[in-house]
């Protein structure tokens, strides 16, 4: 692929829109001091595959919105997020380069198995601290319908943002939020490393080999 290409241009594009798109939300937030808006622009980003702390984001606003607010903008920011993200996964897995990726899910039991029970599987990655981002890649991979996958992020997020702003008061009343944040930070930075090593892991194993036809 090469930047003259009309799939690295697709690919520029849908990601600098969402950059733009991001941007401008928080700037719009900061200019007139709304706090909701920057949160919603922090959390369109930190919705996709970049690697941004979502859940550090949603304690430190939690003080200063409702738990209410922080789900449902939390959850329809990461809907919208995963819904761009998938159009530009597609088009970048669908390359002959990512041939041996795209193998692994057409012949991983696990994958097969999530595949079968795609919406609790993504239900479970979203609300849980069970790492989100396999999940997703099943659901874009095998073409899961998007309705129910913007569905499954919003609902299962949406929970998520609400409980842990909600956690955050208690916290804050106890007087260990700062903390809290903090630890939440880790953990994301160990989250994020786990992922980086499972992906050299993958990029070192050999192919699958094609099965014989008989």
């Amino acid at each position: 692929m090469t930047l003259a290409s009309p799939r690295i241009r697709r690919l520029i594009g849908i990601a600098g829109a969402l950059a733009a798109v991001c941007g401008v939300i928080w700037v719009i937030g900061w200019w007139t001091d709304l706090l909701v808006l920057r949160f919603a622009g922090l959390m369109l980003g930190a919705g996709t595959f970049l690697p941004l702390p979502a859940d550090t984001f949603v304690l430190a606003v939690s003080p200063n919105l409702h738990p209410v607010t922080v789900g449902v903008v939390g959850g329809l920011a990461n809907t919208a997020a995963v819904l761009v993200e998938r159009s530009w996964i597609r088009t970048l897995v669908d390359h002959p380069a990512f041939a041996r990726f795209s193998a692994f899910f057409d012949t991983s039991r696990v994958v097969g198995w999530t595949s079968r029970n795609m919406f609790v599987a993504l239900l479970v990655g979203a609300a849980s601290f069970i790492p989100f981002e396999p999940f997703r890649l099943i659901a874009v991979m095998r073409d899961y319908s998007p309705w129910r996958y913007a569905l499954a992020t919003f609902i299962a997020r949406g929970g998520r943002y609400y409980v842990l702003a909600a956690l955050g008061n208690v916290l804050l009343d106890i007087g260990i939020l700062q903390q809290a944040i903090w630890v939440a930070f880790a953990l994301f930075l160990v989250g994020v490393w786990r992922m980086l090593v499972r992906l050299i892991r993958m990029r070192r194993e050999p192919a699958p080999l094609p099965e014989a036809h008989q």
